[in-house]
């Protein structure tokens, strides 16, 4: 009976400690907060997960300046929050900080200031007409709405800026009013990067905002290449407000140029200030203001002089030494007139196809063509003196006129006919001919014998 009690005891008491072991499994994976915290800060993200780790949502979300945690609606004033600067709730970005003018006590035209740290003069291109500039760009305005808390640490705290100055994130321009802009004859505006892109935004203390940014940028340049290559430009950079015309907004500029930073371009580079004509714009849709700088071109001329003027007028001098050539020497002097000729025509073509394009013939071709024409005028010289010679070797007079003629000179008066005059030719040498006239003529009877040789050459 007691063994038959014991057997009906025993399903109990398993399913019993089968309970119980099932409720502490539960228990022991069931991990307190603090203790499930600390496993997720230790374990690595899986690469495969779709939630956003909490590092990178720290980063997504907006910073203020001492590295805490801003809100998601861009700075906007809290009530019992501490602040640097912030926004009104009822700030608009839509609206121009001109509208709030009474705010600051200031009247219209609103001014923008501008900063251009000017690296270097990058490149000039000729045949583009254009010129690329990098630099930092930088334009300051005023914007009264802004809240500041003049008495936070964070103003003279070197690590957030220079004094007054906070440094901000580009990012908060999302949520602030800023400036549209026009780079009068703009080509390409391009922004520099490294792994971001190199800009940034200042709050200034007395509610200014300074954007900065560096920039490449390539602007078109109306030049003039009639006296190329001694020639000379004047660029002029400008910019200035898109919609607003100069009743509105004015501007300032100040630059600042390191000339030993400059690389060794084409031309001798000097950066002035804009001047006054160059800063008012009137287009049709009105007046506007420009600020900016002037970029002074002068082209250097040193490899001109070596490659082109010297070396063509080294060769005019020397087709000019062909006049001391003897003119039967007629296979070496046009050998060296026609060689020069051509020499200078292919230096033309190598100028003409490297020089940039003209209104008129410019300085160097004009150089060119001129030592062309005198090369010219000397193969055209010795062509004359050529075509005289071939005149002079042909014979003035026949055999028979020569000797009736010579030998009427000889007897003073009448010349006897030719037909009493007995002739002998001899050959000398095989070269020339001599001619003997033997004239017997009766003076009181008795006879007298003339002789006279000719040398036939001379009659040629």
């Amino acid at each position: 009976m007691g063994m038959m009690h014991f057997r009906d005891k025993l399903p109990l008491t398993w399913c019993l400690v089968m309970q119980l072991s099932c409720i502490l499994h539960q228990t022991s994976s069931v991990d307190w907060p603090e203790e499930q915290s600390r496993k997720e800060s230790l374990s690595p993200v899986d690469p495969d997960s779709k939630m956003i780790p909490e590092e990178q949502l720290r980063k997504e979300i907006p910073h203020t300046s001492d590295g805490g945690l801003a809100s998601l609606d861009t700075n906007k004033c809290k009530p019992n929050t501490p602040f640097i600067w912030c926004l009104p709730q009822d700030y608009n970005q839509e609206k121009h900080p001109f509208t709030y003018f009474h705010l600051v006590n200031k009247s219209l035209p609103w001014d923008y200031a501008f900063r251009f740290v000017i690296e270097e003069i990058s490149n000039i291109n000729d045949k583009s007409q254009t010129m690329s500039i990098s630099m930092y760009f930088a334009v300051s305005w005023l914007e009264p709405r802004l809240k500041i808390n003049e008495s936070a640490t964070e103003w003279s705290e070197a690590r957030t800026g220079p004094a007054n100055e906070v440094n901000e994130s580009p990012e908060i321009l999302k949520y602030i009013w800023y400036p549209e802009l026009e780079i009068y004859g703009l080509d390409t505006f391009g922004r520099q990067r490294v792994l971001k892109e190199m800009s940034g935004v200042r709050i200034i203390k007395n509610k200014t905002i300074t954007y900065e940014l560096g920039v490449r940028i390539t602007i078109s340049c109306r030049m003039n290449f009639d006296d190329y290559p001694l020639d000379a430009h004047t660029c002029q950079f400008q910019v200035g407000s898109y919609y607003d015309t100069h009743e509105t907004v004015t501007c300032s500029s100040f630059f600042i140029y390191d000339l030993d930073r400059q690389r060794s371009l084409q031309h001798f580079i000097q950066i002035e200030s804009l001047p006054s004509e160059f800063k008012v714009m009137e287009l049709p849709s009105g007046i506007y203001a420009a600020c900016g700088f002037q970029v002074r071109l002068q082209r250097k001329q040193m490899q001109f002089l070596v490659q082109v003027y010297l070396p063509s007028f080294m060769f005019v001098i020397v087709s000019w030494v062909s006049f001391l050539i003897k003119p039967e020497v007629v296979p070496g002097r046009m050998a060296l007139l026609v060689t020069l000729f051509l020499v200078l025509i292919n230096i033309f073509n190598s100028v003409r196809e490297n020089a940039p394009i003209s209104s008129r013939l410019n300085a160097i071709d004009l150089y060119l063509v001129v030592c062309i024409f005198l090369v010219f005028g000397a193969l055209m010289e010795y062509a004359v003196i050529l075509l005289l010679l071939k005149k002079r070797r042909k014979p003035m007079r026949t055999i028979d006129q020569g000797l009736r003629h010579l030998f009427a000179a000889s007897n003073g008066a009448a010349a006897v006919p030719l037909r009493d005059t007995n002739t002998r030719e001899e050959n000398s040498a095989g070269e020339e001919k001599q001619v003997e006239v033997v004239n017997s003529v009766p003076s009181n009877g008795v006879g007298k014998k003339t002789v006279i040789r000719l040398n036939l050459r001379s009659l040629t």
